[in-house]
């Protein structure tokens, strides 16, 4: 779908086929659809609504896909996509691994019997071939898994909480995210459940935005 034009070769990221960012804008690399495809849109105006349906199910998690659309522009009519199919268990295993409250921020609002604004949230996303066990799961209430997704904050190997270098404000800051810079986040029940190295070290590569703040 997508060609890439390039004056000269390309070195690409260590362990990737994508080249760097840095390096596309200095070697003045352009890309675009390729010409077969852009026919196809405007031969067919619900095309473009299904092709970005499915680039977000294949590739992003749904806490990120309003940002992601309004960013390009686009209202999509959701449709149906085939997609590896998730562990209806998840949710209940790992809410249940930290007692049904946020690791960062300790939210454990209900209304009545029902639970009230707390996800379990994919540590290597799901879209990633991430697997849907406890060891790749955070219980996070939707603010903190919110900003988990986009990389504002990631987790270190020993728990601790660091917040991105690029997260700035000057209300709501202090209180969501930078209080628990450095900190170590709620620990679940069983040590066997305790976050995967592999997967946080997966998220601080490739969602962490910036670099840590200092402690």
């Amino acid at each position: 779908m997508w060609h890439v034009d390039s004056p000269v070769p390309l070195t690409p990221r260590k362990g990737h086929t994508d080249a760097k960012k840095s390096e596309l804008i200095k070697k003045n690399v352009h890309g675009g659809l390729a010409a077969p495809v852009l026919k196809a849109l405007d031969a067919d105006p619900w095309l473009a609504s299904e092709v970005a349906t499915r680039l977000l199910t294949a590739h992003f998690p749904a806490s990120l896909h309003e940002d992601i659309l309004a960013a390009v522009g686009l209202s999509v009519e959701r449709v149906q996509t085939s997609r590896r199919p998730r562990d209806p268990r998840f949710r209940t295993r790992v809410l249940t691994a930290y007692e049904y409250r946020c690791v960062v921020c300790g939210f454990d609002v209900r209304l009545g019997p029902n639970q009230v604004a707390l996800d379990a949230a994919h540590i290597k996303w799901h879209q990633a071939g991430g697997p849907d066990k406890e060891v790749n799961g955070l219980a996070l209430c939707v603010l903190h898994h919110k900003t988990f997704d986009l990389g504002a904050f990631t987790i270190q190997p020993d728990l601790k909480l660091m917040v991105s270098d690029q997260v700035h404000g000057s209300t709501g800051v202090q209180e969501a995210l930078l209080r628990f810079h450095g900190s170590a986040i709620r620990s679940p029940q069983r040590p066997e459940h305790t976050p995967k190295q592999e997967f946080l070290a997966w998220h601080g590569r490739e969602v962490f935005k910036g670099e840590a703040r200092h402690v």
